[in-house]
């Protein structure tokens, strides 16, 4: 493969590469991404529309650019992705499919590229405390907007039901109403509360609301032990579909 080949639109030399460089088995799951950039917004967002039925699809509106004179906004960009064990005759097929529609509607076709599939437990589960700010870059990444409306959850944990009724009480003068107390304790013996906030993709409000709820926690032997990006009905959802499982 020589240096200057663009394994973005060169799919044999992708997978030569994928195979001979990164152990890549065929039968290995990964997620393509093939995107489309426009500066006409609307034009991708019909795309996106058409396609959101067959797969996945991801629209930015700002797409950060990296220059020797700094960062700049470029063009929207779509990203049509597809989790699955894909060969280099089927990875051509879309890209074909995605070239031709880019020449009909005047859009730019800018390649493939693929990444390990997401974990959904890593996804869906509780973050370590340390780990939601790189969450957040992540959101933003994928087209989230700074400051956009998102909720917020901390779940704190503690030894006894009586610390859980003074964390629960010191949250209340805090602030933190929304909450979802447990008296009851888990499968480790631990009793706890979720805390739900009105935040924003904002990861200087995030931490700041985090250290204050883990201060109150840590006062009265408990801990922040998670966040995650839900609302209280995502999270009873969750904890329904845990309760169907045999």
């Amino acid at each position: 493969m020589q240096d200057d080949t663009d394994l973005a639109f060169d799919i044999d030399a992708l997978f030569d590469h994928m195979v001979n460089n990164l152990n890549h088995e065929l039968e290995d799951e990964k997620e393509w991404n093939f995107f489309l950039r426009s500066p006409d917004l609307a034009a991708l967002e019909r795309v996106a529309e058409e396609l959101e039925g067959e797969f996945i699809v991801r629209l930015q509106e700002h797409v950060e650019e990296v220059s020797a004179d700094g960062v700049t906004l470029g063009d929207p960009m779509l990203s049509i992705i597809r989790n699955a064990a894909l060969t280099a005759e089927d990875v051509k097929e879309i890209a074909q499919r995605m070239q031709k529609l880019a020449d009909e509607r005047d859009l730019t076709y800018e390649g493939v590229n693929f990444f390990e599939p997401m974990d959904m437990e890593e996804l869906f589960g509780w973050l370590e405390p340390d780990d939601a700010g790189w969450r957040l870059r992540h959101m933003t990444d994928c087209g989230l907007e700074d400051n956009a409306n998102l909720p917020w959850t901390f779940l704190v944990s503690c030894p006894t039901l009586e610390s859980m009724e003074a964390i629960a009480s010191a949250l209340a003068a805090g602030g933190y109403d929304d909450r979802e107390d447990f008296d009851e304790p888990d499968d480790e013996g631990n009793f706890g509360t979720c805390v739900f906030v009105e935040g924003r993709n904002n990861e200087v409000e995030l931490n700041a609301a985090a250290k204050k709820i883990a201060g109150i926690a840590k006062a009265h032997e408990g801990a922040l032990v998670g966040i995650q990006f839900y609302t209280r009905e995502d999270l009873e959802s969750l904890f329904d579909d845990e309760e169907e499982e045999p």
